[in-house]
């Protein structure tokens, strides 16, 4: 029987062991925090345990088993020990990689970037749903891959990270978008290069058979157009491009060596932000080169509202607007933000440090803001840069003070924003669960509006 490692018994993992033991291999999972777990009651694996010190060879050992390879979890880093010795001596793949040896024959739609992956794919699998295609999102959103391609015969749109496309080899999506590039999760790879290169990876077994989609205004991907194999069709809300889409006075228009034509006016949208317009014109690129006409691909745009804690619209009490961007876990998507909106900006800031500079949001937020809220681990570098560029802030300890500032401070046609450009694992286990604790504040404090 053949034998597969499963390194970590997060979302990922469990989908992998689930899929794998019905499969009918032979699952050995190691994970050090837990050795089972309940959901995987009823499926055959078998846990290794390495000891309460954690030392490799203190007990079972799990490097004397012949694994057809390693599939490790995203959030695990290349510099974990167990791992550094594991890939001495098999390979290590993540779960896309293992989906598309195990499905060669799934149709899939790939997304990445640094920013807008979540909401790109899930505009594409609207646009396909509304379209009569039965589409999941799937990757880094929703259930595990491998367990949704196990139990569903689907279109499978992929949001996939840089943790996961590091460990890629064989993964060739048909049509893929890069959507941009930016410093990120440099706490994760061991440099830039890594991060960017990660990224590209999306791409390097295209042929020109094949169609890729990126951002014409990203400098590091213009930089990188030469490593691409596949048919280049690019995206810009600033500019022209020479085939793909662009925004040009609230509207969007297609074109190629052939055509230019309009194909969408953003009045019609119900979503607000440059950078979520160009989130939809990499989903209609994706969608047109799937095989959808641009007729369906706009009315279905047209009915396609924001995702929970990206940009979402929470409530307007008294002429005050609040939204809940707590997604925006970098500066790139934090400053797009921003810019989305004309009204004063009272901003709650900070959280969890991944080790990148925070100069370009707080310089963008000199340009319209009124008043920084900072919390978390990163308050003190965000603090010392409002300083620096003269920016009015305030801390805070935790999200209930910082919600009661903001509305202490806040007055008519003001916006209220939480964006606050860092990822929450120093406060909260996820950005969904800051997000939703940001409301309930908003929801308790919001009758103190005068």
């Amino acid at each position: 029987m053949r034998k597969i490692l499963v390194y970590g018994l997060g979302v990922s993992g469990i989908s992998t062991v689930k899929t794998l033991s019905k499969m009918g291999y032979d699952v050995y999972t190691f994970d050090k925090n837990k050795e089972k777990v309940d959901e995987l009651k009823g499926y055959d694996y078998s846990p290794i345990s390495l000891g309460s010190e954690m030392c490799i060879r203190d007990s079972f050992d799990i490097f004397d088993i012949e694994y057809e390879c390693v599939v490790k979890s995203p959030g695990i880093k290349p510099s974990d020990e167990v791992l550094q010795n594991l890939a001495k001596k098999y390979e290590i793949i993540s779960d896309i990689e293992l989906s598309y040896r195990l499905f060669p024959d799934k149709k899939i739609l790939a997304v990445t970037g640094t920013n807008g992956k979540t909401s790109t794919t899930s505009m594409i699998t609207h646009i396909l749903n509304e379209s009569g295609i039965k589409a999941i999102s799937v990757g880094n959103i929703g259930e595990g891959i491998l367990w949704q391609m196990y139990n569903n015969d689907a279109v499978f749109v992929e949001e996939l990270s840089s943790f996961q496309l590091k460990n890629t080899y064989d993964f060739h999506p048909h049509i893929a978008s890069i959507l941009n590039i930016t410093e990120d999760h440099l706490d994760w790879h061991k440099d830039f290069d890594d991060y960017i290169n990660s990224k590209l990876n999306i791409a390097k077994n295209q042929s020109d058979n094949d169609y890729i989609i990126i951002n014409k205004n990203d400098e590091i991907l213009q930089k990188n157009k030469d490593r691409f194999k596949g048919q280049i069709y690019e995206f810009s809300s600033v500019g022209l491009v020479k085939k793909g889409l662009f925004l040009k006075e609230n509207k969007i228009f297609y074109i190629d060596e052939k055509e230019s034509y309009q194909v969408l006016d953003t009045n019609d949208l119900k979503i607000i932000g440059s950078h979520n317009y160009e989130n939809l014109m990499a989903a209609m690129l994706e969608c047109y080169f799937f095989g959808i006409d641009f007729k369906k691909i706009t009315e279905a745009s047209k009915t396609f509202v924001s995702i929970e804690h990206r940009l979402e619209y929470v409530d307007e009490v008294k002429g005050l607007k609040i939204y809940n961007d707590s997604k925006a876990t970098n500066v790139d998507s934090a400053v797009k933000a921003i810019k989305s909106f004309d009204n004063p900006i009272i901003i709650i800031a900070g959280g969890y440090d991944k080790k990148i500079d925070y100069s370009d949001y707080v310089k963008e937020f000199k340009n319209n803001g009124k008043l920084m809220i900072i919390m978390g681990e990163t308050k003190t570098q965000i603090q010392n840069l409002c300083e620096k560029l003269d920016v009015n802030y305030i801390l805070a300890e935790d999200m209930d003070d910082a919600v009661k500032k903001a509305l202490e401070h806040a007055e008519l046609n003001d916006t209220i924003l939480l964006s606050p450009a860092s990822a929450s694992w120093d406060m909260y286990p996820s950005y969904e669960v800051r997000g939703k604790d940001f409301k309930e504040k908003i929801e308790k404090y919001k009758g103190m509006i005068k």
